[in-house]
């Protein structure tokens, strides 16, 4: 069965946008000629809509909208872009039908009448937010972030462990002098989508069940591969010792240390290893560089579509749930050319 990435392909337009126009949102603006050219196509590929209650197989069939949260404008379109190619193809192999909600701008009152079965929050969202989306339907699964466990369902990344991995593959190579590099303080971390203090504390917490906590070594700086990159050439220029291996707290850190260790001749990884948490719009050059734990967002999606059909009386021979349930995913690691041995012994 065609999937609304397949339309994507053969139209030129977003998923978004195709997605909208098939579902007859109300607040989509499109010309005629868009919304034929989607129509044909979707039909010339067979794609089979599944919005409409009628004659849809209730016990295995869902309705759900999806709404976002990234407080970044350049990182907007690759965050919903790579959630929304997930989305469609653990909703597409379910037979699930979902609608893309655009935040304060789709109609409430039109939202209600199609009577969606739940909603999939994705990304960091605020009180007034969480209250805008519960106007609409209750049955909320917050994804990424945990908007309030005690009373929402929430599908989020197993930091602690992705922080184990990290560190203990950096110690099957035989480094000790490992470091951290990336935000710090209270500031966000949104390409990773969990607050980055509490990676930094991870971080801390690692290194001293591991019994590292003496070679610990941080360096703060933002989400950005400029100011990354100045950083880490602030660093080497003062003269202090870096350590053997790193651990970016995300892509652009990584990037941007890379670039700074190029300038100054530092080679990675025989000179410094580098491994860097990534998130899903990693691009496929970086890829082949870096060694990477990344998050694995097509299990979160099931994960969140479950957790939703637990609350639907017909979905469920189990009975309907009413607790809030947290599912964590664990990220997992994928091999590089960014990790080598370091050339110090620890012997």
């Amino acid at each position: 069965m065609a999937t609304l990435k397949d339309l994507s392909e053969h139209t030129g337009y977003s998923i978004a946008t195709i997605s909208r126009i098939l579902n007859n949102d109300p607040s989509m603006s499109a010309s005629d000629e868009t919304r034929k050219r989607v129509m044909q196509v979707a039909e010339e590929l067979n794609y089979a809509a599944t919005k409409s209650k009628k004659g849809r197989n209730q016990k295995n069939v869902l309705n759900i909208g999806v709404v976002f949260a990234c407080q970044f404008e350049w990182r907007r379109e690759e965050f919903e872009k790579a959630w929304l190619e997930c989305v469609d193809k653990v909703c597409s192999n379910a037979k699930i039908s979902w609608i893309k909600i655009e935040m304060g701008v789709s109609s409430v009152h039109d939202l209600k009448e199609m009577h969606l079965d739940g909603i999939l929050a994705i990304g960091v969202f605020q009180g007034p937010q969480i209250n805008w989306i519960f106007h609409i339907n209750e049955n909320v699964v917050f994804m990424d972030a945990s908007a309030d466990e005690v009373h929402y369902d929430t599908v989020v990344i197993n930091s602690h462990a992705g922080m184990a991995q990290a560190i203990e593959h950096l110690m099957e190579y035989g480094h000790k002098d490992i470091g951290y590099f990336g935000p710090c303080g209270k500031q966000q971390c949104w390409t990773r989508r969990i607050l980055t203090e509490v990676l930094h504390n991870m971080y801390n917490d690692a290194m001293r069940v591991y019994g590292l906590t003496d070679k610990s070594w941080v360096l703060n700086a933002e989400v950005d591969v400029e100011q990354s990159k100045q950083a880490m050439l602030d660093y080497i220029k003062s003269g202090e010792k870096l350590p053997t291996a790193i651990i970016a707290a995300s892509m652009e850190n990584a990037l941007g240390a890379i670039e700074a260790f190029e300038e100054c001749k530092i080679d990675v990884p025989s000179d410094i290893s580098i491994l860097a948490f990534c998130d899903i719009d990693r691009s496929e050059k970086a890829l082949k560089k870096l060694t990477i734990v990344h998050i694995q967002e097509e299990y979160m999606c099931r994960a969140a579509v479950r957790l939703i059909s637990e609350k639907m009386p017909n979905q469920t021979v189990h009975g309907v749930r009413y607790t809030p349930k947290k599912v964590m995913i664990p990220p997992v690691l994928d091999g590089g050319l960014s990790v080598a041995e370091p050339k110090i012994s620890y012997n």
